[in-house]
């Protein structure tokens, strides 16, 4: 598990950095729009994907896209 550790951020770790709400990061990943795993009740985000998703927001033209 220590490589889903250097890969993947908690939701929580994922909304401090991303400035996303976690409810909807989690939303995120149940609906297959951001790459994750889930570990029991735990999700864990990717990392490149997360990053790759602020991307895309930061870029879109469509404001309700992107962190509050």
């Amino acid at each position: 598990n220590s490589f889903f550790l250097k890969t993947h951020l908690t939701v929580q770790e994922a909304a401090e950095v991303s400035g996303y709400n976690a409810q909807y990061l989690r939303r995120l990943l149940r609906d297959c729009k951001l790459e994750g795993v889930k570990i029991g009740q735990m999700w864990l985000v990717d990392k490149a994907a997360l990053d790759s998703y602020i991307e895309k927001a930061q870029n879109s033209t469509d404001q309700r896209f992107g962190s509050k």
